[in-house]
């Protein structure tokens, strides 16, 4: 009788044991801390520094038509990435606060919804813009600093800049006479940049180049003298110098043969987050 007595203590001490463990982890695992984001959006501008909303469906991105971006945070860096996505009301769902990361910790958060993003001595995202006019994107980019959980209970204010010019092109003419166009072809444009989000005294956009072109017609496309703005809509590209960019135009009289000019455009700069209009005059230049 007495050894049975011993063997039933063991067993109850072992499942007390075992019961106590569930409810006491061990002292190495975090507790879960929540990242709430709150998201909000800086307009694009016009050539007169005045905001306007873009017109071309599916290419432009507003604070609502957001759908999911990603986040870097000073104490991850290269490593872990936050992905940003929508519940089924519309509103960002909750993600943990970066692993590592005291309570009073301050961090650096670093958002974007296209491109590479690169940690070396500062932090920057490499860009491409896409070779199909139709599968270009608006780039959005958002920086949130020296922010703690325990300052902000673990909400994250972020307000979105337009990375990208964003630029329409018009085709019209002067005269009284016919004319067809038949191709328009913007050259010597640069896709590739790299966005340095802290860079303060000299361009956000550095190591711009990798020149290409892009189609800005598909179609034959009868000249008036009321401006006809291209099927292509808005182009979204990397700001850059209007310095050596060229626009192709094949054109043609009623009733004879074709021809190919090339326009100059005029100086100045492709600055992000702006629109631009680019008027292009059969027999003139691009303006």
């Amino acid at each position: 009788m007495r050894k049975l007595l011993l063997l039933f203590s063991v067993i109850a001490l072992a499942a007390c044991g075992g019961s106590d463990d569930a409810e006491n982890p061990p002292r190495d695992v975090p507790v879960p801390r929540f990242l709430t984001v709150v998201v909000s959006e800086n307009p694009m501008q016009d050539e007169n520094a005045s905001a306007r909303e873009m017109t071309r469906a599916g290419g432009a991105i507003t604070t609502s038509s957001l759908d999911a971006f990603s986040m870097v945070s000073s104490q991850s860096k290269t490593g872990e990435i936050l992905s940003l996505t929508k519940d089924n009301e519309g509103k960002w769902k909750t993600v943990n606060w970066p692993y590592g990361a005291g309570e009073t910790d301050k961090l650096d958060f670093y958002a974007y919804n296209a491109g590479t993003f690169n940690w070396e001595s500062e932090p920057y995202l490499a860009f491409e813009v896409a070779e199909g006019v139709e599968s270009q994107k608006d780039l959005l980019v958002a920086t949130h600093k020296d922010i703690s959980h325990k300052d902000k209970s673990g909400i994250v204010s972020l307000t979105f800049d337009h990375a990208c010019a964003a630029v329409q092109f018009y085709v019209y003419k002067e005269e009284s006479t016919e004319y067809t166009v038949s191709s328009i072809i913007l050259r010597n444009v640069c896709k590739q940049g790299d966005y340095y989000y802290n860079n303060t005294e000299t361009p956000k956009w550095q190591n711009v180049g990798t020149p290409t072109y892009y189609t800005l017609n598909t179609a034959s496309i009868g000249v008036s003298t009321t401006p006809k703005r291209l099927d292509c809509g808005w182009l979204y590209l990397i700001p850059q110098s209007k310095s050596g960019i060229t626009i192709e135009v094949t054109y043609s009289k009623a009733g004879a043969d074709p021809k190919t000019k090339t326009l100059n455009l005029s100086s100045g700069t492709w600055e992000a987050g702006y629109q631009y209009t680019v008027n292009i005059r059969i027999g003139g230049k691009a303006s």
